[in-house]
C-alpha cells in the first residue's frame, strides 16, 4: 500500500488516513477497506496498460507502475476516482522484483505447485543451506522495503503465502524467525534513517495456527484468509494489534444483495475498531468489477452503521 510518506518530499497532502489509523490501532469514523490484488486482471483497464509491455519491464517502469496503481482509485490520491473509493492503494511492485520470480519457495520449487514438494524437500534435506538462502533473502528484503518507505509506502505487508504447506514445525522453524528478523530489522532501519514508521502487516495464509506467534511478531497488522473465524481470531491475537480480512474471494461471486449480507456479519464478528476489511486472499480475473463495489460500498455503509449502535 503505497502514497506519500512523511520523510520523503513533494508527495501531495494526504486526504484520507483512515486506513493508516485503524493499522496503529486508533479510532476511526468507518471501517477501511482495501483488497489484495485491487489492480489486477479483473479490471479491463489493467489488462489494456499491462499489454503493453512484459511484466518486469512494467515492473521497471515508473509511469507504468504509477498509472496502474491509479487504476485502483483511492481517496488518499487527489486523482479523481476512477471506480472504487477504496482506502488504501498498492503500488504494481512487489518482491517479484527482489530475485525475479518471488522468493524461496519459487526459487527452489521452479513455478506453481499443489504440494511444494520441491521446496519442502529442501527444507527436511538441506536445512543448512534453506537457512542459508532465508538469511539472505532476508538481508535483500530488508533494505528494499526501507527503500520502499524512503520512496514513500506508508505501509508495508509481508506475505507467507505458503504458510498452510508448512505446518507449524516447519512454519516455526523456517518461517516465523525470518518474519520477526524483517519486521525488527525493517523498523530499525527506519530510525536510524530519519523516516516516520510506517505500519506494517504480517499475512500467512493458512497460518491460522500460528495466530498468537505472529501476533507477537513485531507487526501491527495480522491479516487473516478466509477460514479464520474472526471471533476466535480476536481471543487468540488479543487487543493490541489490528486484524484485517477476511472474506472468502469467492464470496463477491454472490449476488450485490448477499455480498452486503456477509460484510454486515463479518463486520458484526471484528468489531468496528482495530480492524481492516479485506478479502481472505486476492481477487481472481473473471471477477465483475460491479461485484467489487459492491463489497467495498457495503463495507463503508455497514460499518457507519454499526457504530452508531
Amino acid at each position: 500500500m503505497e502514497a506519500n510518506g512523511l520523510g520523503p518530499q513533494g508527495f501531495p497532502e494526504l486526504k484520507n488516513d483512515t486506513f493508516l489509523r485503524a493499522a496503529w490501532g486508533e479510532e476511526t469514523d468507518y471501517t477501511p477497506v482495501w483488497c489484495m490484488r485491487q489492480a489486477g486482471r479483473y479490471l479491463p483497464e489493467f489488462r489494456e496498460t499491462r499489454a503493453a509491455q512484459d511484466f518486469f519491464s512494467t515492473c521497471r517502469s515508473p509511469e507504468a507502475c504509477c498509472e496502474l496503481t491509479l487504476q485502483q482509485p483511492v481517496s488518499c490520491f487527489l486523482q479523481p476516482l476512477r471506480r472504487f473509493p477504496l482506502d488504501a492503494a498498492i503500488i504494481f511492485s512487489d518482491i517479484l522484483v527482489v530475485p525475479q520470480w518471488t522468493l524461496m519457495t519459487y526459487m527452489v520449487e521452479g513455478g506453481g505447485s499443489s504440494t511444494m514438494a520441491q521446496a519442502k524437500r529442501w527444507l527436511y534435506q538441506r536445512p543448512q543451506a534453506s537457512h542459508q538462502l532465508l538469511r539472505i533473502l532476508t538481508d535483500a528484503l530488508v533494505p528494499y522495503l526501507v527503500g520502499q518507505v524512503a520512496a514513500g509506502a506508508q505501509a508495508l505487508q509481508l506475505f507467507e503465502s505458503h504458510a498452510g504447506h508448512l505446518g507449524p514445525q516447519l512454519f516455526n522453524k523456517f518461517a516465523l524467525p525470518y518474519i520477526r528478523d524483517v519486521a525488527k530489522r525493517v523498523k530499525a532501519r527506519l530510525r536510524e534513517a530519519g523516516l516516520a514508521p510506517v505500519p506494517m502487516i504480517i499475512f500467512a495464509k493458512d497460518g491460522h495456527f500460528a495466530l498468537e506467534e505472529l501476533s507477537q511478531a513485531g507487526y501491527e497488522v495480522v491479516g487473516l484468509d478466509w477460514t479464520v473465524a474472526p471471533k476466535k481470531a480476536r481471543e487468540c491475537v488479543g487487543k493490541t494489534v489490528t486484524l484485517q480480512g477476511n472474506l472468502d474471494p469467492c464470496a463477491l461471486y454472490a449476488s450485490e444483495e448477499e455480498i452486503g449480507q456477509l460484510v454486515k456479519q463479518m463486520l458484526d464478528d471484528f468489531g468496528p475498531q482495530r480492524y481492516i476489511a479485506n478479502l481472505g486472499h486476492g481477487l481472481y480475473p473473471d471477477m465483475d468489477p460491479e461485484h467489487v463495489g459492491a463489497f467495498v460500498d457495503a463495507v463503508h455503509k455497514h460499518s457507519r452503521l454499526l457504530r452508531q449502535n
